[in-house]
């Protein structure tokens, strides 16, 4: 029987097998330390994703959860099927190739400032792979993370799907994620959030992910698709895309 779980990590999987083993494997050591589950929503993997889950599943024991979902599905699905199975105060959506560079000042922080405050959410800047990051990664970030965070100052409230730290009550108060919408659906669950409670952004924290949407579109026809997903979704209410294309 578990402890009262504080913080449930959510997330969506399709075909991450390259990624998602060390995913969780940076989580090991501070399961139990700070009372973490992890829940893998897989949207039907064809590849080695859900043996390598199950594998961390044997170690980890019930701090491991994998749910299994229909494989058409858009990740605002994936993300509230996992979070359905959640049992902590807080919820960490991220994705399967996220990595957290200190998770004790992570952590640490985190459970402070919720405990301390009545913030509904919070998110943190996002960076590339040390190993990976080139100058225009770094360029490209930079004017994110600082846009991000003066969406805060101008009532937008922009969130990267990275880092969407969220108490569960009020997600499931707004029912979760907008299953309707095929990207942009991390922003949209920050604006909806903000109605309820203040959001926090954790400067001083990080997370960082791979390059490999980068790599693949390149930084400016990346940013012309976000560009024009979030004009879709503010004056149609819809998405633009019928389907994200995974990255593998």
């Amino acid at each position: 029987m578990l402890e009262k779980v504080e913080l449930s990590i959510v997330i969506p999987t399709k075909n991450e097998g390259k990624y998602i083993g060390h995913t969780i494997g940076q989580f090991e050591d501070y399961l139990e330390k700070y009372n973490l589950e992890i829940i893998i929503s897989d949207a039907d993997s064809r590849d080695e994703t859900a043996e390598v889950v199950r594998r961390w599943q044997e170690k980890c024991g019930n701090r491991v959860k994998l749910v299994v979902g229909p494989a058409q599905q858009n990740i605002a699905i994936g993300r509230n099927l996992g979070a359905m199975e959640a049992t902590g105060e807080l919820l960490f959506h991220t994705d399967a190739d996220v990595r957290i560079p200190n998770k004790d000042k992570f952590f640490q922080t985190i459970f402070a400032r919720f405990r301390q405050s009545d913030a509904v959410a919070a998110t943190v800047p996002i960076w590339v792979y040390p190993e990976e990051s080139g100058l225009p990664d770094k360029l490209y970030h930079i004017l994110m993370n600082a846009v991000i965070r003066l969406s805060f100052t101008a009532g937008v409230y922009l969130a990267k799907g990275e880092c969407q730290l969220v108490r569960r009550s009020v997600f499931e108060k707004i029912n979760g994620y907008n299953e309707k919408i095929v990207a942009g659906e991390d922003c949209n669950l920050f604006y909806r959030l903000h109605k309820e409670g203040r959001i926090g952004y954790f400067y001083r924290l990080a997370v960082h992910h791979s390059p490999r949407r980068f790599r693949q579109y390149g930084y400016v026809k990346l940013s012309l698709i976000y560009l024009r997903e979030g004009l879709s979704l503010l004056f149609l209410r819809k998405s633009y895309m019928k389907e994200w294309t995974p990255v593998r």
